[in-house]
């Protein structure tokens, strides 16, 4: 990554940018980026269920992250749970995974990597901070051409525009043509 080692000492990951990773072949992100990459317990059970696993092989490189100590699993204290149940109750679509996220970035100051537009929205008015999936990637990825096929990768994933997926390269210094 060039001047910093990583983007943050630690963070906090929900499902979605997980699983993303996981599609993309990208977990490597969370050693270059970070210092220490973590999930509730919520969220890991969310990712790696044997119904998911099945369906999707890439719940099993999670799983693996897990257990190699790529990934932590960070347990909630009392009251993070409470605010965790609260979330969910008072904000009208919030899965129990997203707001234990939410939870921990507001309580402990972990920055939140959310994908969810919703959720995302909830963690910037409670103040907590997030990271976007692209700027992990980014990040996390020293090799410039495979920074730039992950990016891409990514955005086919998320259905984004073309326009934007064009913009974003331009952004960030790339020649590719998509």
């Amino acid at each position: 990554m060039g001047r910093n080692r990583y983007l943050t000492s630690c963070l906090i990951l929900d499902a979605s940018p997980l699983i993303y990773l996981a599609k993309l072949a990208a977990l490597d992100v969370l050693a270059v980026a970070t210092g220490e990459a973590s999930v509730t317990p919520t969220v890991l059970e969310e990712v790696t269920r044997p119904q998911v696993a099945y369906r999707h092989p890439d719940a099993v490189e999670i799983e693996q992250a897990v257990t190699s100590g790529l990934i932590h699993i960070l347990e909630l204290d009392d009251r993070e749970r409470s605010l965790a149940a609260d979330l969910t109750e008072r904000v009208s679509g919030l899965h129990h995974g997203e707001a234990e996220v939410l939870s921990l970035a507001i309580s402990r100051s972990i920055p939140a990597v959310i994908f969810e537009r919703q959720a995302r929205r909830v963690a910037r008015t409670l103040g907590a901070e997030s990271i976007d999936i692209v700027e992990l990637i980014v990040a996390g990825t020293p090799d410039r051409e495979l920074m730039e096929d992950r990016v891409v990768r990514f955005a086919r994933l998320v259905n984004m525009r073309f326009d934007h997926v064009a913009e974003l390269l331009t952004r960030l210094g790339s020649r590719r043509v998509i």
